[in-house]
């Protein structure tokens, strides 16, 4: 019975959460397009745990191809989740070369299990919820094919892991020499969503691939410890993937922006226009500067702001636009310290109070508060 309610459990928020992700899409959140592609992968494997642990064989018989398919499509579907997140647009003949195991495995595990007989599909499935001996070649082989599959999404673990975590730490920066405030673009739903995956996924997944399906046959409260982790990891995912708003069409917004004419000025004379536009025209009060509209106002491109910044000055466009925002701040808190903090942040640039003291405390070590209380 606690087998039952396990898997069942977790089947069905799958299931809901694909169909609802899916009927909430649209262009503007293709992202949960995607997250419910990877929701409804994962139902898939869960109809196949429910039918195997259960031992409704005769139909497992004609699912397991299926099953075997979802389990090397599950990470790279993640990926694409993720991608779609953050990339204004998936390109598809790309991303076929991630699910070809996935297609393969699917392929041979039909073939061979239209060649076997019902007696050597039996002795399978015995063999991997029993541990019982192998009988013929065609079981072997259809053993082989799924512990090559298992063995092969253990690697999956770890390599689309990496991707995962290297992927991010690149969007990060690439939006710190884009935007001035990256905070409203709601980067810790990721770290979120991602600290998630691994915690309550990729760690017990790697173990519960490792081991595969006789210890959980076995002992059906471990089966219902590992099915609880990722139901609740399913659960996040959903909340996250509803609240978030994707990056991709934000920044495809923006970039539209981006004035593509290139002046014939060498790099000092960009750095000293750069630097009179920001001193005469304080652009860091606007709250929602981006590098396009810096370049676009002093005539030149993207590339070459981004390079004077970054390699002339040593900073990202973030650091930079907020050096100015705290120099404002600290005038502003001397000078007027009748004002809010909340309108010392409002008036230095900042979008949020919560942006303004985590920015300031990273510049001053101390927050505006502690700030004007030496000053004074």
């Amino acid at each position: 019975m606690i087998k039952i309610i396990a898997l069942l459990s977790t089947l069905f928020i799958n299931l809901y959460g694909a169909l609802f992700l899916f009927f909430t899409s649209s262009k503007k959140f293709e992202n949960r397009f995607y997250l419910s592609l990877f929701f409804f992968n994962s139902f898939i494997l869960f109809v196949g745990h429910f039918l195997s642990f259960n031992e409704f064989w005769i139909t497992f018989r004609y699912f397991d191809f299926i099953f075997l398919a979802a389990l090397l499509a599950f990470y790279p579907l993640y990926y694409l989740y993720l991608n779609s997140a953050f990339n204004l647009i998936i390109v598809k003949s790309k991303w076929i070369y991630h699910f070809i195991p996935s297609i393969l495995i699917a392929l041979a595990m039909l073939g061979t299990t239209l060649y076997a007989n019902w007696e050597d599909y039996q002795a399978y499935m015995n063999n991997s919820l029993y541990g019982t001996p192998l009988t013929s070649n065609s079981s072997l082989l259809l053993n082989y094919l799924y512990k090559g599959s298992r063995a092969f999404h253990i690697i999956q673990i770890i390599v689309y892991n990496f991707l995962v975590i290297s992927y991010i730490l690149k969007i990060k920066k690439e939006m710190n020499n884009s935007f001035s405030d990256i905070n409203k673009y709601q980067l810790r739903l990721f770290y979120t969503a991602n600290i998630s995956f691994i915690l309550l996924m990729s760690i017990p997944g790697f173990y519960v691939t490792t081991l595969g399906r006789t210890p959980f046959n076995a002992n059906e409260m471990m089966l219902f410890y590992v099915c609880s982790l990722f139901t609740l990891l399913y659960l996040i995912l959903a909340i996250i993937g509803l609240k978030q708003l994707p990056i991709d069409l934000q920044l495809s917004n923006v970039n539209n922006k981006e004035n593509g004419t290139i002046h014939n000025l060498d790099l000092i004379e960009i750095e000293k226009n750069l630097i009179q536009y920001f001193n005469n025209k304080k652009p860091w009060l606007n709250p929602n500067l981006n590098i396009w509209d810096v370049a676009s106002s002093i005539g030149t491109n993207r590339s070459y702001v981004s390079n004077i910044i970054n390699e002339g000055m040593g900073y990202n466009f973030n650091h930079f636009v907020n050096d100015y925002r705290i120099s404002e701040a600290k005038v502003l808190l001397k000078n007027k310290p009748y004002l809010s903090i909340t309108e010392i942040g409002e008036l230095s640039g900042f979008g949020s109070l919560n942006t303004f003291i985590r920015t300031f405390k990273q510049f001053e070590n101390c927050t505006p508060t502690e700030f004007k209380l030496k000053i004074l």
